[in-house]
């Protein structure tokens, strides 16, 4: 599942499985009001997911030596504000949520991203996929990964999870070109400018049902 293999050596994490059938609010209502408020206006299933990868969050923090209780509120485009000196990223999706933290002396940004190991959608690959990340879906698929296509969208969606907290700047799936390796590792190649980095490195595994993500910039 989620190991240390997926992280520099300096960032924390935690993560829960959690079982899609059963609605647990309670690390929802355990959080801070200022949180809770942030997904007031809710379902439940989305306060649930908020509750579990918020509690992750602290969880992390805590390891990092950094957690004082206070909210991890949002700032633009709903990314996570962290204490000062640190960096993160929280992820969820039915059954599984997630958080890393690192400080910034060691790691810039981190980037984190969960997703089912299943293909995409018919449709969905042709709009998130280059012409030149096609041979590398292809070569994952002979090796036996069905779900080449949701990989690659998982490593963008970490990739732009690094990406926005130095640019605050959207940035599209045309706009990363993905080396995605058979070792676990991936290579996102930014195709915009100006950008702070050329490449952003990355981290990937599947493992029992879940496809994880990771990317950061030194």
């Amino acid at each position: 599942m989620m190991d240390d293999s997926l992280f520099p050596k300096s960032v924390c994490w935690c993560y829960v499985r959690t079982d899609p059938e059963i609605l647990d609010l309670s690390n929802f209502y355990n959080l801070h009001p200022l949180e809770q408020s942030l997904v007031s206006q809710a379902t439940d299933q989305r306060k649930a997911e908020f509750g579990d990868a918020r509690w992750c969050a602290h969880r992390a923090l805590e390891d990092l030596g950094k957690e004082h209780g206070d909210p991890i509120l949002r700032g633009h485009r709903g990314m996570p504000l962290w204490p000062d000196t640190v960096c993160g990223s929280i992820t969820h999706t039915g059954g599984f949520r997630a958080a890393a933290v690192a400080p910034q002396l060691f790691v810039r940004s981190l980037g984190i991203d969960v997703e089912p190991a299943e293909p995409l959608p018919d449709g969905v690959l042709s709009g998130i996929a280059r012409a030149g990340e096609y041979r590398q879906l292809d070569s994952l698929r002979k090796q036996g990964i069905a779900c080449a296509d949701r990989l690659l969208f998982c490593a963008k969606e970490a990739t732009y999870k690094t990406w926005f907290p130095l640019t605050h700047r959207w940035l599209g799936f045309e706009q990363a070109e993905i080396d995605l390796r058979e070792d676990g590792t991936f290579i996102s190649y930014l195709l915009v400018r100006p950008t702070p980095v050329p490449f952003i490195n990355g981290r990937w595994s599947i493992s029992e049902g879940y496809i994880l993500a990771t990317a950061f910039i030194h």
